[in-house]
């Protein structure tokens, strides 16, 4: 019986080796094989270690009743848990899910050859259920991580092959195919206050780990991120959600490079699927509906008081139907409107309004200013520290400081009396490094601040004219060392 059993192993073992010059092996290595490939190298196993003060009642369940004869005290609690995420690009760059590294206290990652790093929040969208982490890198190791491939999830059909791999009950690297069997899922979950929107339904094995992992095409182009799954036993039912990879890349640009979509410069910050039902026969005609029908659209619950969109006369009740005359139902056709639309030319929007006396309903078109934007629909975004707010350089900041637009950070604007307006930075100030780390962007200047938020004191190296130099601010900054003004 054993000898029997090792034949057929070294057998299969000696045809597997023969077999690799002919057409078979080729034959194997399916779409679904290279793509696992590829991807392997850009998932990453998260952990997270959470520590929680909890109120103890020492005497509960003696039937003594709540705090009988004495206090209740803290006790603390730890705990892990594991997710999965993805690196997105070469520097490092993580993303996951937001309730991935919910509460954390420690972030550590695993790659694909066994390598533990420690990871560094960057920011969290808990609206998108979506958090942006940096991989630290190790003394003397200068490694480079894979560049994802972003695709889009706009152009999904159903049945279309899809790959997913994450950590699946903390099997690493665990690799699960299925098809899209749906797009534009909206998904109520219990205590979270907003519903999923625009979700991507998918019967890939997603199981308790894969949250955070990355759901790819057959290109191993990311379409989008594994976020929870319906299931009346705890596991996997065929029956999976991802995010898509837009919002995804909306939430990357915005902590990572630094960028504000057009949709928050418009002041559309929040809008919602709604349905408008019953609309009445005698408004019907004039709105280019069918009679006693009904119509989709978003309604903007939440606007920008100054924002373009409010300076247009846009109004929280309109509910918006169109942008540039393409149809708008959710939010995924809404973000790609928005980013079809030519920059410096008017947007259209258009939104039906009732009248809240007579109930009747008008159909509106509300041109909105996008003059003077920068192009492909995003805008540098100004962040802030030691009481200074800094923002990328433009190639008209650029023009005017005599200065490569990849040389660093400007500080627009120094608040009065706090530890950089102390030490003379200004406004045109230009920050080219912090702590010897070199700065070109504001998405290098925003992960440093993350980085090193803990400090209390901070070096940045800084160029003023002609002369440059470095200057420590400290959060006690009547205890700042450094060179001070230069």
């Amino acid at each position: 019986m054993n000898k029997t059993t090792v034949g057929f192993v070294i057998s299969a073992l000696l045809v597997g080796i023969a077999a690799q010059s002919k057409p078979l092996d080729f034959e194997r290595r399916t779409p679904v094989v290279q793509v696992a490939e590829k991807l392997s190298q850009s998932v990453i196993t998260i952990k997270t270690d959470v520590r929680k003060q909890i109120l103890v009642d020492p005497f509960q369940g003696f039937g003594l009743g709540r705090n009988w004869g004495m206090g209740s005290f803290i006790q603390e609690k730890n705990y892990s848990s594991a997710g999965s995420g993805v690196i997105v690009n070469h520097d490092g760059i993580v993303i996951t899910n937001a309730h991935v590294v919910q509460d954390a206290n420690r972030l550590t990652g695993t790659t694909t050859d066994g390598e533990e790093y420690d990871l560094t929040m960057i920011g969290v969208d808990n609206d998108f259920d979506l958090a942006v982490l940096q991989i630290e890198p190790k003394p003397n190791q200068n490694r480079h991580f894979p560049d994802i491939d972003w695709g889009t999830s706009s152009d999904l059909m159903m049945g279309e092959t899809v790959v997913l791999m994450g950590s699946a009950l903390t099997f690493q690297n665990s690799v699960s195919v299925g098809v899209v069997s749906a797009v534009e899922r909206m998904i109520e979950v219990p205590n979270r206050p907003e519903p999923y929107f625009g979700m991507i339904q998918t019967d890939a094995a997603i199981n308790r780990g894969n949250s955070g992992g990355p759901l790819v095409n057959i290109r191993g182009e990311l379409i989008g991120i594994a976020t929870l799954i319906a299931t009346e036993g705890g596991g996997s039912d065929g029956i999976g959600f991802a995010i898509p990879v837009e919002r995804v890349k909306q939430v990357y640009e915005e902590f990572v490079e630094g960028m504000v979509s057009l949709e928050e410069r418009l002041g559309l910050r929040m809008v919602n699927p709604y349905t408008v039902e019953r609309i009445h026969p005698s408004q019907a005609e004039r709105l280019g509906l069918k009679a006693g029908g009904s119509i989709s659209g978003l309604l903007a619950i939440k606007l920008e008081p100054h924002g373009l969109a409010v300076e247009a006369g846009l109004q929280e009740s309109d509910l918006l139907i169109q942008v540039d005359g393409k149809d708008v139902s959710n939010r995924s056709e809404f973000w790609r409107a928005l980013e079809e639309h030519e920059i410096g030319t008017p947007l259209i929007a258009t939104v039906l309004r009732v009248d809240p006396n007579t109930g009747q309903v008008d159909r509106i078109n509300i041109p909105i200013p996008t003059k003077g934007m920068p192009g492909a629909g995003v805008i540098e975004q100004i962040d802030s520290w030691f009481g200074m707010n800094v923002a990328g350089i433009t190639n008209e900041i650029a023009d005017k400081l005599d200065v490569p637009i990849d040389e660093g950070v400007v500080v627009v604007s120094v608040d009065g009396g706090s530890a950089a307006g102390v030490k003379g930075l200004s406004p045109g100030t230009l920050i080219q490094g912090i702590e010897g780390y070199k700065i070109q962007t504001i998405g290098d200047f925003r992960r440093l601040r993350h980085m090193l938020q803990d400090r209390g004191t901070v070096k940045f190296q800084i160029r003023q004219g002609n002369r440059v130099g470095e200057v420590s601010l400290s959060r006690d900054w009547g205890s700042s060392q450094g060179n001070g003004r230069l």
